[in-house]
């Protein structure tokens, strides 16, 4: 096998273990909680509810996780950059979310997928595939703001609803 074939492998199967462990933590009671954190602050507050605390429990799982991410890119790379803190990554990385669907685990999996093809695919033809990526991310929020995955997700809800009422 090759070094770059068994690190894809390697990377790929981080990724299922890091997602089986977020979908773990969303059904757990912490995950329930943060849910209801987002839906309703406020009531959760009325509930006796620390949120302050299961905030930043939830930003240091969130931090482990891009602390996962920083290992292998900077391990793909072979060189830790500054150029890793410009904005436009930031950016980039809520493009993904916002593309791929808010609120769901596999949405910014999709988004990354989108806007990596859609990257490779128009920078082809043009030089201005920022453009047309921009396109997309309007599109994305002008249809709900559920993305792509959130998109399919809804439509095959509502197909599954009509077949029930018929």
């Amino acid at each position: 096998m090759n070094g770059s074939i068994q690190f894809a492998l390697f990377c790929l199967s981080l990724v299922l273990i890091v997602y089986a462990v977020a979908a773990y933590v969303l059904r757990s009671s912490f995950g329930r909680t943060l849910i209801g954190i987002h839906s309703n602050e406020d009531r959760m507050r009325a509930l006796g509810l620390s949120v302050w605390k299961h905030k930043a429990a939830a930003f240091a799982f969130s931090s482990l996780l891009a602390g996962v991410a920083g290992v292998l890119a900077a391990q793909h790379t072979m060189f830790v950059s500054p150029e890793l803190l410009v904005w436009t990554v930031s950016g980039e990385v809520l493009i993904i979310v916002i593309l791929g669907g808010l609120g769901t685990l596999a949405g910014p999996i999709a988004g990354a997928a989108l806007l990596v093809f859609l990257k490779h695919q128009v920078s082809e033809y043009t030089e201005h595939w920022h453009l047309v990526i921009g396109l997309f991310l309007i599109a994305a929020v002008m249809a709900g703001g559920r993305g792509v995955y959130g998109q399919i997700e809804h439509v095959l809800q509502r197909k599954s609803r009509r077949s029930a009422n018929a």
